[in-house]
């Protein structure tokens, strides 16, 4: 057994990153320019050392000898996961004020909400919460919201719903109260999401270069922030492709702050900051 604490490890060669960077381009769309290097090897560092393998060259060879299982890790490893409850608050006030509205006037019965690109779970609770708050006292219609992602650890800590509370400090404390359980004990300084709103998110392991996706339905309103950054065109092109079949004839589409449409598909109109709807 190779004691990991005392391994040194080499610098990733040149040969070596560009053998993984193709690998997490082929399976994930992600493309990393050379300038990424640095980030995979500190990324891949701490599975070499969780598998106690001395080199990336081994830990390439391990890759390949186990790959259906393995490449999750890799781009596990990889995906970036930043993110907060009501980010890009504008997207949620629109949401809110004006689309929630027009289907509350359409007499609306069930509301299908995608979020892709879900990571940890504060965007898809953070829009359980705005739905619920909007029809608080009034008839609710059938509300699913759909969470995905490529990384199955992020997956995992979204079904468990447990947050730090500095992560909602600047959420009003009724919010809080209604849709929050507050830690204890050895809990305390935690959060959990309430079963009102897990049973109505559904967390699941999503690789958006598939071909074809499981779902059988459209959806009312996709969200899909500060993915698309990391995809080159061709990928893009591809998944708007995508997110405007499953998206419902008045449906909207959300992207990041600093995510544009324009010049890479004409197949949704922009109607607000980063807010397009879908073109028939």
């Amino acid at each position: 057994m190779i004691n990991r604490d005392h391994i040194h490890f080499k610098e990733i060669t040149n040969k070596e990153f560009t053998l993984f960077k193709d690998i997490v381009y082929q399976e994930s769309g992600i493309k990393l320019s050379d300038v990424k290097k640095a980030l995979l090897q500190s990324r891949l560092l701490k599975r070499l050392r969780a598998l106690n393998i001395d080199s990336y060259s081994n830990y390439y060879n391990f890759l390949i000898n186990n790959y259906e299982t393995e490449k999750i890790n890799l781009i596990n490893c990889i995906t970036t996961n930043k993110t907060d409850f009501f980010r890009e608050e504008k997207h949620f006030i629109f949401l809110n004020d004006i689309i929630l509205p027009k289907f509350e006037k359409n007499n609306k019965k069930k509301i299908r909400v995608w979020s892709a690109g879900c990571a940890t779970g504060e965007e898809p609770y953070s829009i359980a919460i705005i739905l619920n708050e909007y029809y608080r006292g009034k008839k609710i219609p059938d509300i699913k919201i759909l969470a995905t992602d490529i990384d199955t650890v992020v997956l995992k800590k979204g079904e468990e719903g447990i947050y730090e509370s500095t992560l909602l400090e600047n959420v009003d404390k009724e919010i809080i109260k209604r849709y929050f359980y507050k830690g204890i004990r050895e809990n305390e300084g935690f959060l959990k999401i309430k079963d009102s709103l897990k049973d109505i998110v559904y967390f699941r392991r999503l690789n958006l270069l598939c071909e074809t996706y499981p779902m059988k339905h459209q959806f009312d309103l996709i969200f899909c922030r500060n993915v698309i950054i990391y995809f080159d065109n061709e990928t893009r092109t591809r998944l708007f492709n995508q997110f405007h079949k499953y998206l419902y004839k008045d449906g909207y589409f959300f992207a990041g702050h600093s995510e544009t449409l324009s010049g890479i598909t004409d197949k949704f109109t922009l109607i607000g900051n980063t807010i397009y709807e879908k073109v028939i």
